[in-house]
């Protein structure tokens, strides 16, 4: 049976990430990086009224909507009664702020019930409620989360899940007991509820203070009560507004979308510079894969966010393994390797395609200086990892299935030692610009043989595995190993459209693809899309764009997959490579693929 994730949408800042689920429930909060830890278990909001209890997050009618970049709105309806919710995080500090404006006539309780987990766990942490600010402080091991709200509560209760003092049984009856003081006993962590007793049409700001220290996160607390939360709202706004609107674009089938697909790849990179993948824990993609890292920096860098892709690169010179390699995959900070299962070669390829595509937009030799070395130590270490019939070492591919020598894998070894010949060549080193290039030839002529079974090109060399396969389509974007007319690719192309016939449209990895079923995916879709741009078949093209498009949730988080009866989205939303290739299948055109795939060096 296929795992559906439901729809979901963050908002944050470059150390606070939140993620608020469709039903407007806060289901994710990572800080102080976007990859760990993930610090709430459930954190949800609550009407007591009329002698009945209810989560907002069962009301019948629930809607939501971006109603500025950075701000979330959602609105619950039930009967005569009405909430909405504006969510954003500051900008410039760890602070997520949650506004509720109620339309609910008589009185009613409005309870906010939370069950934290800093660092990830319910062990060993405590919380206490502070009355001098009508705060719950949660903290463990260096790690403070306050929860407040800009009302002094009428009630709290502090206590243990699965106990007797359990503040999520509590909050049934419209009161809570008051309890001040609690610590993790056995198995069993602390959670909290706070209550106001309200009516009509008021208002309720709640603030998440996440900071290193109980003093600190109270005195920013104390900081943001006393501002006015409009004014923070529409600061946020502005702020994120003015980031999205140097996007300048012509002729791209819908903007908005470019738009926001830029905001989530933003979102989604760390302080420090790395891209996670997405901000789910089920799938668990909360890491950095510098391959859809590498696909991220690129789609910035071509709408003109030069400065995130040099944070990447900066990320990656400091995250290279002693032997030029990256890992699968890493956490946020630099470095720090993620549990990984597989070797991928691609995955330093892309790194330095992505330092290459850089460098053509903005001719930034003081970059490519700084990054020289991390450039060096990776070709090298490519180089290294191809025999001498122009194979790479048998290694994961890109959708993490087979091990063996991959058709997409040995295109990015290609490309990688194509564009840093061109890099050397810069730097002025002629001995490794003709030395790599003369590898990329050997690659390219071994690849283009070998992975070409008559009709298509193979989705594995050696052994070899007869099947079309979508990733194939690298060899034209982002690799330029094969030229888009090259009558090999339009018979590759013509056998990856035939091999998906989903009754919800779309293009999947492979027919052999057992991951959730089977699906198509929206990367896959928007790389033929990129194929048919590039060939000049502009109506598919925008067809295919179109159909990823309306297939993104109801507040344009692109999905991995789409469910191939339903058409809903599933697995992780959003990611990260999938609003990359959105962005490229917009804005590519023959000029700009010229100018940022390497250069194509043909054998001898």
């Amino acid at each position: 049976m296929t795992e559906v994730v439901y729809e979901q949408s963050i908002i944050g800042n470059g150390n606070m990430l939140a993620v608020i689920g469709g039903k407007g429930e806060l289901r994710y909060l990572f800080y102080p990086s976007k990859s760990f830890p993930q610090n709430i278990h459930s954190s949800l909001p609550g009407i007591y009224r009329r002698g009945y209890f209810s989560w907002l997050t069962d009301w019948g009618d629930i809607r939501q909507r971006y109603a500025a970049p950075g701000v979330l709105e959602t609105v619950f309806r039930s009967g005569d009664a009405s909430v909405k919710v504006t969510d954003f995080v500051l900008h410039s500090e760890s602070v997520l702020i949650r506004r509720f404006e109620f339309s609910i006539p008589g009185e009613f309780n409005f309870i906010y019930y939370t069950s934290p987990q800093l660092w990830e766990t319910h062990t060993a942490d405590a919380a206490y409620f502070d009355e001098r600010y009508g705060a719950v402080v949660d903290y463990k091991r260096g790690l403070t989360l306050v929860v407040s709200g800009d009302k002094i509560p009428n009630g709290y209760q502090i206590g243990q899940l699965g106990s007797g003092s359990d503040a999520f049984t509590d909050a049934y009856d419209g009161e809570l007991n008051m309890n001040k003081l609690s610590i993790y006993e056995g198995f069993r962590g602390v959670n909290f509820a706070l209550m106001w007793r309200l009516r009509d049409e008021e208002t309720l700001t709640m603030y998440f203070v996440l900071d290193n220290s109980e003093e600190a996160a109270l005195r920013e607390l104390a900081k943001v009560k006393a501002m006015d939360c409009c004014v923070l709202g529409h600061s946020v706004a502005d702020h994120w507004n003015n980031w999205v609107s140097k996007i300048r674009l012509s002729g791209v089938v819908n903007e908005d979308m470019v738009k926001q697909s830029a905001y989530v790849i933003k979102m989604l990179q760390d302080s420090g510079g790395a891209f996670i993948a997405a901000p789910t824990v089920w799938p668990d993609y909360r890491y950095c894969w510098p391959r859809d890292a590498a696909y991220s920096a690129m789609a910035l860098d071509v709408l003109g966010y030069h400065d995130e892709a040099v944070k990447f690169i900066n990320w990656a010179v400091k995250s290279q393994g002693e032997n030029g390699a990256f890992y699968q995959r890493y956490y946020a900070e630099p470095g720090l390797k993620a549990p990984s299962w597989s070797f991928q070669i691609d995955e330093t390829a892309s790194v330095v395609l992505a330092t290459y595509v850089h460098f053509k937009l903005t001719l930034d030799r003081q970059l490519l200086k700084n990054a020289w070395i991390m450039i060096r130590k990776a070709t090298e270490y490519l180089a290294a990892n191809v025999s001498d019939d122009g194979l790479t070492t048998p290694t994961v591919g890109p959708w993490e299935e087979h091990l063996g020598v991959h058709t997409y894998t040995n295109a990015s070894v290609y490309a990688a030692l194509s564009a840093a010949s061109y890099l050397a060549s810069e730097m002025g080193d002629r001995n490794r610009a003709v030395e790599w290039g003369r590898y990329a030839s050997v690659i390219r002529s071994a690849t283009l043989n070998q992975a070409w079974n008559g009709r298509f090109f193979a989705k594995m060399i050696k052994p070899k595995f007869n099947i079309p396969d979508s990733a194939t389509l690298g060899l034209i974007f982002p690799f330029n190993m094969i030229n888009v007319n090259d009558d090999r690719m339009k018979m590759n192309v013509d056998t990856i459209e035939k091999s998906f016939k989903y009754k919800a449209g779309g293009i999947g990895r492979n027919p052999e693809d057992k991951y959730y079923g089977g699906n198509p995916w929206i990367i896959t879709t928007l790389w033929l899309a990129i194929y048919h741009k590039l060939a000049g078949n502009v109506d598919k093209a925008h067809e295919l764009i179109k159909w990823a498009s309306t297939h993104s949730t109801s507040t344009g988080m692109l999905p991995e997959q789409v469910d191939k009866d339903s058409g809903r989205p599933i697995s992780a939303v959003p990611l990260a490579w999938s609003h990359a290739m959105y962005i490229v299948a917009e804005v590519i055109n023959n000029d700009l693929f010229n100018k940022i795939t390497p250069p194509p060096i043909n054998s001898k």
